[in-house]
C-alpha cells in the first residue's frame, strides 16, 4: 500500500494571535533567553508582535540575515510597501509610524535602487573624508565637560549622564550644532523615539532645527558634515539634506548609548573580563567588539523589510506586503559564526551589528572611536564601582535595543586622572 505523505500548509501571518511581543526579546536578563523559545516553537523565522495586533516575521538566522538584506528587489525598505499601511490598518496613534511612516523620508534609509544610492553617496563621502582626530578631539570635549559636570565624586546614573549624552552631543557637534541646540534636539530625540505625549512637537522643532542648520551653512559652511552635505552634488533640495542628517542623529540616540552602557556594564561586572582588561590583556576595542557579540545593542534595529512577493522562508509562507524584522541579537549567536567562546573569538567581527547589504551602517568606523573615546576618558578620570548588583538592573523596554535602564554607580577622581591609560584611537 502506497504511503501518502501529506504536507502541512506553511504558516502565515494572518489570523494568528496572541503572539510573543517583540519587546519581550529586549527586556531580560538572559539576552537570548526568548530568542531560544521562539527558536524551539517556530524555527529561525518567528512570527512576533511589534505592538499588539501588528505582527511582522522575525528573522533568527545569520544566513536567512544576510540573504534578505542583500536583496532589495525582492525585501524592500520602503514603508509603502507594507500593507499595513496600503490596506488601511495601521492606527494614526501608533507608535510604529516613527519607524515606518506612511510616505517615506527623504533619505537612504527608506528606498531601494537608485534613489537609494543618489541619497546614501554624500554620507559615505562625507563620513570618508572627515579626520579620525576631529572626532576623537570632539568626543574628547564633550567628554571633559560631563566629567566637569559630575564633579570629583558621588553617586550616578550612567545611562543619563553619560551614555546618552556622551555619543549624542558628539554626533551633533560633529555636524556643527552648538551645544545648547544640541542638548534640546537630544531632548526632543528622546521624546520621539519613546513616542511621548511631546513627540509630535519634538518632531516638529527637531526639523525646525535641521532645516535652519541647513540654511546657515549655506551660508557660513565649516569643517563639519553639515557643510559637506551642503556642498554635495547628489541633493535636490534641503528637505533631502536635513532628513539625511536625522538617520545618524537616530542612529547616536539609539545604538550608541546602548553600546557604551553595555560596554561599561561589562567591564563593571564581569570578572573574567575585568581581570584581563586590568591586566593589559585585551584592548577597549575588543571589549566593544565583545559586546556586539554578546548583547547586540542594536538587537532588532528598527529598518523593517518588506516582502515585494508572496515566497517561503524556513518553512512560513510570507505574504507580499509582510514586513520582516532582523535579530540581530539572535543571529549573532547562530554557531556557524560565533563558538560561545569570547576569547577565541577576538578580532573577529562576522556579527551583524552594523548590517550586511546595500544599507549597512555607513558609520561604523566612526561610531567605534566615539564609543572607544567616550569609555576611555571615563575610566581614565574616575573610579567606578556598581552601586548595585548586576541582577537587580532593569531593562530599556524597548523592541528594538537593549540596554541597561539605568546604570547606577558610585565614583571617585581616578589617581591615574589625566592621564591616558586605555588604548585611544589618534
Amino acid at each position: 500500500m502506497e504511503t501518502v505523505v501529506v504536507r502541512a500548509a506553511p504558516v502565515e501571518l494572518a489570523g494568528l494571535t496572541g503572539l510573543t511581543p517583540l519587546s519581550a526579546t529586549t527586556g531580560g536578563t538572559d539576552s537570548q533567553e526568548i530568542y531560544d523559545v521562539l527558536r524551539s516553537r517556530w524555527g529561525v523565522v518567528a512570527p512576533v508582535d511589534m505592538e499588539p495586533g501588528v505582527p511582522v516575521w522575525l528573522v533568527m538566522g545569520h544566513a536567512e540575515i544576510c540573504e534578505i538584506t542583500r536583496n532589495e528587489s525582492q525585501f524592500s525598505r520602503d514603508p509603502r510597501n507594507w500593507r499595513w499601511h496600503y490596506d488601511g490598518l495601521l492606527s494614526e496613534r501608533s507608535a510604529l509610524l516613527g519607524i515606518s511612516p506612511r510616505e517615506p523620508r527623504n533619505s537612504s534609509y527608506h528606498h531601494d535602487g537608485e534613489r537609494r544610492r543618489r541619497l546614501r553617496q554624500p554620507l559615505d563621502d562625507a563620513l570618508e573624508a572627515l579626520p579620525e582626530k576631529l572626532v576623537v578631539a570632539q568626543v574628547e570635549e564633550v567628554s571633559r565637560r560631563l566629567v566637569e559636570e559630575l564633579g570629583s565624586s558621588g553617586e550616578a546614573d550612567l545611562v543619563p549622564h553619560w551614555a546618552k549624552k556622551v555619543g549624542f552631543l558628539a554626533v551633533t557637534a560633529l555636524f556643527g550644532f552648538d551645544q545648547d541646540t544640541a542638548e534640546q534636539m537630544m531632548a526632543d530625540s528622546a521624546h520621539i523615539m519613546n513616542h511621548t505625549s511631546e513627540a509630535p512637537q519634538a518632531r516638529d522643532r527637531m526639523g525646525r532645527n535641521l532645516m535652519a542648520h541647513v540654511q546657515d551653512r549655506k551660508t557660513t559652511a565649516g569643517a563639519d558634515l553639515t557643510s559637506s552635505f551642503v556642498r554635495h552634488p547628489s541633493f535636490h533640495d534641503d528637505r533631502e539634506i536635513a532628513d539625511s542628517m536625522s538617520v545618524p542623529l537616530i542612529a547616536a540616540s539609539e545604538f550608541l548609548t546602548a553600546w557604551i552602557a553595555l560596554t561599561l556594564r561589562l567591564l563593571l561586572t564581569d570578572q573574567r573580563f575585568a581581570a584581563r582588561w586590568t591586566g593589559g590583556r585585551i584592548a577597549l576595542d575588543e571589549a566593544l567588539d565583545e559586546v556586539l557579540w554578546r548583547e547586540a545593542p542594536a538587537a532588532n534595529p528598527p529598518l523593517p523589510r518588506y516582502a515585494m512577493n508572496d515566497l517561503e522562508l524556513d518553512g512560513k509562507l510570507v505574504r507580499k506586503g509582510d514586513a520582516l524584522i532582523m535579530a540581530v541579537a539572535a543571529a549573532n549567536q547562530d554557531p556557524l559564526v560565533h563558538t560561545g567562546n569570547m576569547w577565541d573569538e577576538v578580532g573577529n567581527r562576522a556579527h551583524l551589528a552594523w548590517g550586511v547589504g546595500p544599507h549597512r551602517c555607513p558609520a561604523s568606523r566612526q561610531a567605534r572611536i566615539i564609543a572607544r573615546v567616550a569609555i576611555s576618558r571615563l575610566l581614565t578620570e574616575l573610579d567606578l564601582e556598581l552601586a548595585v548588583e548586576d541582577h537587580d538592573l532593569a531593562w530599556v523596554p524597548s523592541p528594538w535595543v537593549r540596554h541597561p535602564q539605568a546604570l547606577p554607580v558610585r565614583y571617585s577622581r581616578a589617581r591615574s586622572s589625566g592621564t591616558e591609560i586605555y588604548e585611544v584611537a589618534r
